[in-house]
């Protein structure tokens, strides 16, 4: 799968990139060029479909200096006819990304929008130092939910567990359960053209399935067919 992210990007990269075969744009939000109103980068591409496409002014603004231009010739009559916006990842742990802009990304484009937890190893492990490759991490915050470089504020990655990105997702979004789920189980599913084995409840499909209770707490797992998880084991072995 060819993805798009951490990258200065301007809108009609994007679309030349999407043109070419992109289908995913990485960690939407994070390390990527900002929105602003003439130009929208990457963002704009959860808008920027082929049916929308003749509606977009073809004037380029006459601030933009001479080698802007240039980068941003892209020739919107040389889209091709199928051209549709590629699905977007988006960490949803509180901290990535603010719950409005969670919830701005979902309205401008939720049948696209992809859960990720960018977890790293330390995930589960509590506080404290940990590593993550040659670095030192400290996790701390509420909860323990926050990962950054030791002695600096720059995040390496998360530790926060996909059913808890979720329930997080349905908090900020105000979605429905089944749209909460459908970004963590169907949307990923998409993208890896995997959908007919993975996400969702289908004959022949993988039997990798996920019980949840009805504020999305995680009740029971099976993977393969075969139960791995049983929160009522699992909490009285804690006791112990």
């Amino acid at each position: 799968v060819i993805s798009m992210g951490h990258t200065d990007a301007n809108l009609n990269h994007g679309i030349e990139a999407v043109t070419c075969g992109a289908r995913l744009v990485t960690h939407l939000f994070n390390a990527m060029k900002p929105f602003h109103h003439r130009e929208p980068g990457l963002l704009g591409l959860l808008q920027y479909s082929d049916e929308r496409r003749a509606k977009i002014s073809r004037t380029t603004p006459s601030r933009q200096s001479t080698q802007e231009m240039k980068e941003n010739s892209t020739n919107r009559d040389e889209i091709s006819p199928s051209f549709e916006s590629p699905y977007f990842s988006i960490i949803v742990d509180g901290l990535h990304s603010h719950p409005i802009s969670v919830k701005m990304a979902h309205a401008l484009n939720p049948n696209k929008l992809v859960l990720v937890t960018d977890a790293m190893s330390a995930m589960g492990l509590g506080g404290g130092m940990h590593s993550l490759g040659t670095m030192s991490v400290q996790i701390d915050g509420a909860n323990n939910t926050r990962a950054t470089i030791a002695g600096t504020d720059t995040l390496a990655g998360s530790v926060v567990s996909m059913d808890t990105c979720v329930r997080n997702f349905k908090q900020f979004t105000g979605c429905t359960s089944k749209q909460a789920i459908c970004a963590a189980t169907t949307h990923p599913a998409r993208v890896l053209n995997y959908e007919e084995d993975l996400g969702s409840l289908c004959v022949g499909s993988r039997a990798d399935l996920v019980l949840l209770d009805d504020d999305l707490n995680v009740i029971k797992t099976w993977v393969g067919g075969k139960l791995v998880f049983d929160q009522k084991k699992f909490l009285g072995k804690r006791k112990l």
